[in-house]
């Protein structure tokens, strides 16, 4: 690209961003930082845990949506459950787009119907997702997630210092087994490590405004060598990861069907579907669903069935009378004859209520994935532009202290009434999973399997602070890393077994 071709574009942009400034100008926006000229906020947006500025910046301008615009892109963040329902529920028209983020491309994350921008492509996989993971066909996976469950707790109780890698084994080889029909071996198998390489290259690149990129669309043009060029270094060392994920299981799946040696998966009865399909456009388009569409399932269910038993590990640390008190409700219904069950979620409100509370707490997603409006809109009298990025701050929705009083709090109790049972007045904490058209349709899923996780681990083992040579315990920092996933800082766990419980053999 010649000098005269760069000037031309940076011109072009800048006269631009002047006229739409001006146009929108007349409108009130949202209440938001102060901002420079041209550059906006770029310099005073926060780059590292922005939800909790984004919370910050709406008890200090008494607004729960508030505006920032760096270099002519403007960011409307939601931080609270009703702007949440109206803009993304009831308006779901204008706001289910996903803004244009070059890198989601360039790793080829963008296949994910989860980043689709919204359109037949997104209806397409999203439909094929909802068809094997709606709430009436989430029971067909009960004995997978059952047997993954009892394997976690047989890995625990064999090498309890590995907890976090025995609870990823568990969460990856339950989703391969469910969409695949792959059985895992050991915590090493490669397509572990494919999905964990790829959720973390998803975590570094679905943060709004994480590379400059984004507000610079030129700089797409930039040589890989040249100055400015590291984003296009990274997304071709990380986008050949990506495709594996997508497609390196698809493929194992698909030979196992061809050979006849496989076991019944929802890639089985896909693959089943297209050999009845007479057509090869038709094969090959519903073919090519499939793929992203298990991919994107893959990886969903893992990280946040993963990241949420994380949380609850970390949490009954903190918290031993919440143990304590689990405990209580598991030997009082189920005894110590069996495991319990998913059958058993009705008559165990109190499980369930330590489930939502560390969704609660600790959302996997602080911030769910960006949304973009697709026309001007207006709530509460301030001005949402067209093309505007749309963020739902899921921890200020869910440390609301009008809905969940003393929000800091881990307090399963919020949930429950005076007689222990589920209250119907206090909300789910569903904006965890994201809003309106783009909320998670694998949630259902993920809830039995975290509840049914939750409440082996319990009535199998007492989690307790490890001692030091000295005799001290060792206490967790409590810290969380920043990125679309937030993770705890690592910290160590004992898992002493209670002795009162059938472990599975």
């Amino acid at each position: 690209m010649s000098t005269f071709t760069t000037l031309a574009l940076a011109t072009a942009s800048l006269i631009s961003f002047l006229l739409y400034h001006h146009r929108v100008r007349k409108y009130k926006l949202p209440p938001g930082p102060p901002r420079l000229p041209i550059i906006g906020n770029l310099f005073n947006a926060p780059k590292s845990f922005e939800w909790l500025t984004y919370q910050a910046w709406g008890h200090q301008y008494n607004s729960d949506v508030v505006h920032f615009q760096i270099l002519g892109t403007n960011f409307i963040v939601v931080n609270s459950a009703g702007a949440a329902d109206e803009l993304f529920d009831r308006r779901s028209n204008n706001f289910s787009d996903r803004p244009d983020i070059l890198m989601v491309q360039l790793t080829g994350w963008i296949r994910s119907f989860g980043l689709m921008q919204y359109g037949d492509g997104w209806r397409a996989q999203r439909r094929l997702f909802h068809q094997y993971f709606r709430a009436s066909a989430v029971p067909t996976y009960h004995q997978s997630s059952a047997t993954a469950v009892q394997d976690l707790i047989r890995n625990l109780c064999r090498s309890p210092d590995q907890w976090m890698q025995h609870v990823r084994f568990m969460a990856g080889s339950n989703i391969l087994r469910v969409v695949y029909g792959m059985e895992l071996v050991s915590a090493e198998d490669p397509s572990l490590d494919i999905i964990e390489k790829s959720v973390e290259i998803f975590s570094k690149i679905t943060v709004a405004g994480a590379y400059l990129v984004d507000y610079f669309p030129m700089l797409k043009h930039v040589p890989a060598w040249f100055p400015g060029g590291r984003f296009k270094r990274e997304a071709a060392e990380w986008r050949p990861i990506v495709n594996d994920m997508f497609v390196v299981p698809y493929d194992q799946a698909k030979e196992s069907f061809s050979s006849g040696d496989y076991k019944p998966s929802i890639t089985t009865e896909i693959l089943s579907e297209i050999g009845q399909l007479k057509r090869e456009t038709e094969q090959k388009a519903l073919e090519d669903v499939a793929i992203v569409t298990m991919g994107s399932a893959f990886a969903a269910a893992y990280d946040t069935t993963t990241l949420t038993l994380v949380n609850f590990v970390l949490a009954m640390l903190l918290c031993p009378h919440v143990q304590a008190e689990a405990q209580k409700k598991l030997d009082e219904t189920i005894g110590s004859d069996r495991p319990p069950e998913i059958a058993d979620k009705s008559t165990l409100p109190y499980i369930t209520a330590v489930m939502y509370e560390c969704l609660r707490w600790r959302p996997p997603l602080p911030l769910s994935l960006p949304h973009r409006s697709t026309a001007d809109d207006e709530y509460k009298g301030f001005h949402i532009p067209a093309g505007s990025i749309v963020i739902g701050n899921a921890w200020a929705i869910l440390h609301d202290p009008a809905r969940y009083p003393d929000p800091e709090k881990f307090l399963p109790e919020r949930f429950l009434d005076a007689h222990g049972a589920l209250r119907a007045d206090v909300p789910e904490p569903l904006a965890a999973f994201g809003y309106g058209r783009r909320v998670c349709p694998g949630r259902h899923f993920a809830y039995d399997l975290v509840w049914l996780a939750i409440a082996n681990v319990l009535a199998a083992f007492d989690i307790v602070k490890p001692v030091d040579v000295h005799g001290r315990p060792v206490e967790p920092s409590g810290e969380y890393t920043s990125g679309t996933f937030s993770f705890p800082v690592p910290f160590q766990a004992a898992f002493r077994m209670r002795g009162k419980v059938a472990i599975p053999a």
